[in-house]
């Protein structure tokens, strides 16, 4: 054989060793880096829950504006997410909207996630995937986008959004097969918050509407939130048995033989009086921590299956009692808080439901890794012997280890719950606060919610945020 040949033969096989080599370097390279990928802004939320507990809202939002480039840029979602939930509990309504109207414009965007995009987080792990935010946090994009509305009178915007949520509830659930859907396919509370929207328009149309979305509601808290222990809240049913009193005998008839024992103002009378529906956005949502599972395999590889959970966060505050104390002498008001919204448990069932979806895709990854490190082992081996197989495999295995973890991302300055509570009051000017209460009764923590001039047949809506 000539020494040009020989040569040739020599050089192609240094170069399959070379390709072998980069492939196998490019591979634990992509890993290495994918290791570090979840790194986030927890250090950012330390700070954000420091200047909640103190009421700081405003400052609060100020500080994750200033940090804003501090979220990657596939997290761009969470930084609007947050920065809407401080803005609005700040009462800094125009920027909230701006804010949720972006993160829901981004999350719309995600769901075209590029293949590039989905073939990386398929090597390497979820996080690499711009976050789109869980089923149940895009709706309550829309249902804050309503309050945030209703606070500043925008009574169409609000329905807007309220309505919204149903067609995005059945948006979402088509996109699963039937064993797959999410539980979560009704909000009752934004059917409750669309007939406090048609009620402030009180036309004989927009009354009929808003029973229509309070009997929406009541089923929708019977057949869908009964699993989560909260039920239709008492404030509101002197509204539906009022409207149905309207609606005609049989519509009442109904509503009295089920609510029998409820004594409520008729339509008439209430439109003498003055409404004032109080909003206790309590506690911090749940957060999402990780379930390891390490498999051995026969050849000695390590298999690591990574899922997300949420873990509730304690809370002292668990109730809230709503007062209002006239300044001209017509006495004094007060009524309980109940739950009407419970975020976290919506969110603990959210991600229970896709479980197996997520089992699937963490099982099908680690086992292209597995596969992916064997076969790198393997070619090292052959190519440069047995040391530098194992070799292979050792940093294939910590690095495929490293790796896999699970998404951990999540809106954390959701509330854990929203309970709501009503005043009808006659006209006047009233001083409102409320009582923040432990478990044992006693207050934790006073709100002082202004001043306000009332008059005959308003309806208005006050907020305000607890996170101890």
């Amino acid at each position: 054989m000539s020494y040009s040949h020989r040569s040739l033969r020599f050089c192609a096989r240094c170069g399959k060793s070379f390709r072998g080599t980069l492939v196998f370097v490019f591979f634990c390279t992509a890993l290495f880096l994918g290791s570090f990928g979840c790194a986030g802004v927890g250090h950012l939320y330390e700070r954000v829950d420091q200047l909640s507990l103190q009421g700081h809202y405003s400052q609060a939002g100020r500080y994750l504006e200033e940090s804003a480039d501090e979220y990657a840029k596939r997290n761009r979602i969470l930084y609007y997410l947050d920065r809407g939930m401080l803005t609005f509990a700040a009462g800094e309504f125009d920027d909230a909207i701006a804010a949720f109207r972006e993160s829901e414009r981004l999350m719309e965007e995600a769901f075209t996630i590029s293949l590039s995009r989905q073939a990386t987080t398929f090597i390497i792990n979820d996080t690499m995937a711009p976050y789109r935010g869980e089923d149940f946090e895009s709706v309550m994009v829309n249902v804050f986008l309503a309050l945030s509305y209703i606070n500043l009178g925008k009574i169409e915007n609000a329905l807007v959004e309220a309505r919204k949520v149903d067609s995005k509830l059945r948006v979402l659930n088509q996109q699963y097969d039937d064993e797959h859907k999410n539980a979560y396919s009704e909000d009752p509370f934004a059917r409750l918050l669309a007939g406090l929207c048609y009620e402030m328009g009180r036309t004989d149309s927009d009354l009929n509407d808003a029973y229509i979305a309070y009997r929406l509601a009541l089923k929708g808290y019977e057949a869908d939130y009964q699993r989560f222990g909260t039920r239709f809240p008492g404030s509101f049913l002197e509204n539906i048995l009022s409207l149905a009193q309207l609606m005609g005998e049989g519509e009442l008839s109904e509503m009295n033989r089920r609510f029998s024992s409820v004594d409520f103002l008729s339509s008439g009378e209430r439109s003498e009086r003055a409404e004032v529906y109080g909003l206790h956005l309590n506690g911090r949502a749940p957060v999402k921590i990780e379930d390891i599972i390490v498999l051995p395999m026969p050849d000695g590889h390590m298999i690591k299956l990574a899922f997300p959970r949420y873990r509730r966060l304690p809370k002292e505050i668990i109730g809230a009692r709503f007062h209002a104390l006239s300044l001209e002498e017509t006495g004094a008001f007060q009524a309980e808080f109940t739950l009407a919204e419970p975020i976290g448990r919506i969110a603990e069932e959210n991600l229970e439901n896709r479980r197996l979806r997520i089992a699937v895709k963490t099982l099908a990854r680690v086992t292209a890794k597995y596969l992916a490190v064997k076969k790198a082992r393997q070619e090292m081996e052959k190519e440069h012997g047995p040391l530098a197989g194992l070799m292979a495999g050792v940093i294939g295995n910590i690095l495929t280890f490293a790796s896999e973890m699970a998404d951990l991302r999540c809106w954390r300055t959701l509330p854990e719950e929203i309970l709501i509570s009503k005043l009808s009051l006659p006209p006047g000017t009233y001083r409102l606060w409320a009582e923040c209460l432990n478990s044992s009764g006693n207050c934790m923590q006073l709100v002082d919610l202004g001043e306000r001039r009332l008059e005959a047949g308003d309806k208005i809506v006050v907020q305000f945020r607890t996170v101890r």
